[in-house]
């Protein structure tokens, strides 16, 4: 996914060094949720840019299984395009100002967003990951979704949108991550977008219009416990339905 919008200042992978140790070890022992890369993830290429859509749309049907079977159980790669070419457009249109606002925000102050999205990651819950580098004609973008964190290594394990069937990993404390030919220089938990209304909405309404063999209700993306764990007290949700 490429994109462009303002950043005030890069902040480097490297930064986690500087406060990994805001979290407990006996508690990030536990900080994984039981996705599968095998069964959880697209069978389909990110080539067209998907890979913001790709991530958030298998977050929410791992945590949702709104019929009961794994993604690549349930979507044959039709749908697959279909679901992701739309959420894609979506996310282009209403998101990428709401997410530059929040990177923008924590910009060189990643410890409250790494706290919760471990706590994410402790209540079973994957969390979207922005990587970012600055190119000559702006910022380029690709998420991930991260579903591990090794404390004991510093270690992230996401699944990348432009591997199908690959375990990726990021390393907090290097100085970038490389997926396929490009390296990203830096990070962003981009939380304010895991509960918006408007993209669980969208989500919602593409599952029901291309996968569902039954009606999907509009509610949470997730159980209340996960929103509970993870999600900052106040209300992140800023954007209206669209369909």
């Amino acid at each position: 996914m490429k994109g462009f919008f303002s950043l005030k200042r890069f902040f480097l992978c490297a930064s986690f060094i500087t406060f990994l140790g805001l979290y407990q070890i006996c508690l990030c022992n536990s900080a994984h949720a039981s996705f599968d890369i095998q069964q959880d993830s697209f069978t389909i290429s990110n080539a067209p840019g998907y890979c913001f859509a790709m991530a958030a749309f298998a977050r929410w049907y791992y945590l949702n299984k709104p019929d009961g079977m794994p993604l690549r159980k349930m979507l044959d790669e039709k749908k697959q395009t279909k679901i992701a070419n739309k959420l894609q457009e979506f996310y282009s249109k209403h998101l990428v100002k709401i997410q530059a606002d929040f990177c923008n925000r924590y910009n060189g102050n990643n410890s409250e967003p790494f706290r919760r999205l471990v706590s994410g990651l402790t209540a079973g819950e994957p969390r979207i990951v922005l990587l970012m580098n600055k190119g000559d004609r702006g910022a380029v973008l690709h998420a991930v979704l991260a579903f591990s964190w090794l404390p004991e290594k510093n270690l992230l394990k996401v699944y990348d949108p432009n591997y199908t069937s690959e375990e990726r990993h990021i390393d907090l404390g290097s100085s970038g991550y490389t997926s396929l030919d490009i390296t990203y220089h830096a990070i962003c938990f981009p939380e304010v977008l895991e509960y918006n209304e408007g993209l669980v909405r969208k989500i919602e309404y593409l599952y029901s219009a291309f996968a569902s063999t039954k009606p999907v209700g509009v509610g949470p993306v997730a159980q209340p416990e996960f929103l509970k764990a993870s999600a900052p007290a106040r209300s992140l949700r800023a954007v209206p339905p669209t369909r």
